[in-house]
């Protein structure tokens, strides 16, 4: 890819233009099957990425190359790439906003981001020391996040307004399905040879990504739009005034506190299986939850999406989701048996699924500006970042000190809930 440029906008020195360029103006036209279902694979492969690696090819190579010292390098090869990913995703995003390239904003970060995703696929593939494997990991997270933030600002590139819940049900189905993808493939080519996993990672990102990029139509931004680039400009550009945009800082805490809640119930259910339920398959019980939870917000997603488009409401979707995923909670903290840990589970992915359904929606209607919607895209999925990081360490906390499981799931519920009433000021929104 060649003749990209960079450019800033002095925000606050300079009013934007009345007249936005093509590119910035809020899409009118339809978005077709084709994009939705292209956008969702590439979204897809992504997430099998994060799963497959992080939970299954990531523990078991540092494993093989330092087994007395495993838990602890994985801990550090795990915070580093999270932190990785929170920068990764608001720069990209800055810096594709900025992009003037002839290809467009969102194709070079895409085509190029995916590229290099590949290349830190083949260092870990090949890694024989822990060096090796530390630069290939970091690499997919810093590539693999530039090429999500560009997709995620595709959305509101390309989907008007009456399409966002449709396009926002099909979009959640890349976590869920990529969750579930990249488990299955990591787990059966794992037992067969490892590296086989990368070899078909790396082609699922191949196949997904660079087409995508290559068929996205994106309007291409005029290099005079922006004044030159100054880095304190740039960087002022990051905070996001709670007073100025409130809907955005309501939504963005619609995402981060309820996703505590969400990994606080999720993160130790082995543990819970084993300590509390005593279920003697502690192992397969905690891949058969997922799975049953995953299945049912796929279907779940897919209708509340419609739905939420035909209603032409999205806050309902939001509280009838975490008032049931409170009631999943709530039963694992009472109901200390395999079948209420079944049950549980379905009333979990069905919950999230209709939370999922409106979540990129409410998001990409309170965005504060057209010039910055990659960057204030990425700025959101921090928001989901860090819970994933954040809950588990809270949740040991909880454990530590109560020793109760049961206190443990009542703080997720209430966690839970409490998305309800940051998602009710958000003015923007029915």
């Amino acid at each position: 890819m060649e003749d990209v440029h960079f450019e800033q906008a002095d925000l606050g020195l300079t009013a934007p233009p009345l007249d936005l360029p093509e590119a910035l103006q809020a899409p009118t036209q339809p978005a077709s099957l084709g994009f939705m279902l292209t956008l969702t694979a590439a979204g897809t492969s992504l997430f099998i990425l994060y799963t497959g690696i992080g939970a299954l090819l990531l523990p078991y190579q540092v494993g093989l190359l330092a087994p007395a010292n495993k838990v602890t390098i994985l801990g550090v090869f795990t915070g580093i790439a999270v932190l990785v990913a929170l920068i990764a995703n608001p720069f990209a995003g800055a810096f594709s906003d900025r992009t003037t390239s002839r290809f467009g904003r969102r194709r070079p970060w895409i085509f190029v981001g995916s590229l290099l995703t590949m290349v830190g696929l083949l260092f870990m593939w090949f890694a024989n020391n822990l060096v090796l494997l530390f630069i290939g990991w970091c690499s997919v997270e810093l590539f693999s996040n530039c090429v999500l933030a560009a997709l995620t600002a595709t959305i509101p590139d390309q989907v008007p307004e009456r399409q966002r819940g449709t396009v926002s049900g099909i979009f959640g189905l890349a976590t869920s399905l990529g969750g579930i993808l990249g488990a299955v493939l990591a787990g059966q080519l794992f037992k067969a040879a490892p590296t086989n996993a990368y070899l078909a990672m790396l082609i699922i990102v191949l196949v997904t990504t660079i087409p995508f990029a290559l068929i996205l139509h994106d309007k291409v931004l005029p290099k005079s739009h922006f004044p030159p680039f100054r880095l304190s400009a740039f960087l002022a550009n990051f905070w996001i005034s709670p007073r100025k945009h409130p809907d955005f800082a309501w939504a963005w805490l619609t995402r981060f506190i309820p996703f505590i809640g969400y990994f606080l119930g999720t993160t130790y259910i082995l543990y819970y299986l084993q300590d509390a339920v005593k279920y003697p398959a502690a192992l397969q019980g905690a891949s058969t939850f997922s799975i049953v939870a995953t299945v049912v917000s796929l279907l779940s997603t897919v209708i509340g999406g419609f739905l939420s488009d035909r209603l032409k409401l999205r806050k309902p979707f939001v509280i009838v989701g975490m008032s049931i995923m409170a009631v999943s909670m709530l039963v694992l903290a009472f109901f200390h048996t395999w079948e209420a840990v079944l049950v549980a589970a379905a009333i979990l992915g069905f919950a999230l699924g209709a939370y999922l359904a409106v979540d990129v929606a409410i998001v990409t209607l309170v965005l504060p500006s057209a010039e910055n919607r990659a960057k204030d895209m990425g700025i959101v999925n921090i928001a989901n970042t860090l819970p994933h990081s954040l809950a588990p360490v809270l949740a040991g906390v909880i454990l530590a000190l109560t020793h109760s499981y049961p206190f443990l799931y009542i703080a997720a519920a209430v966690f839970v809930l409490l998305g309800i009433f940051t998602v009710l000021p958000i003015k923007a929104v029915r």
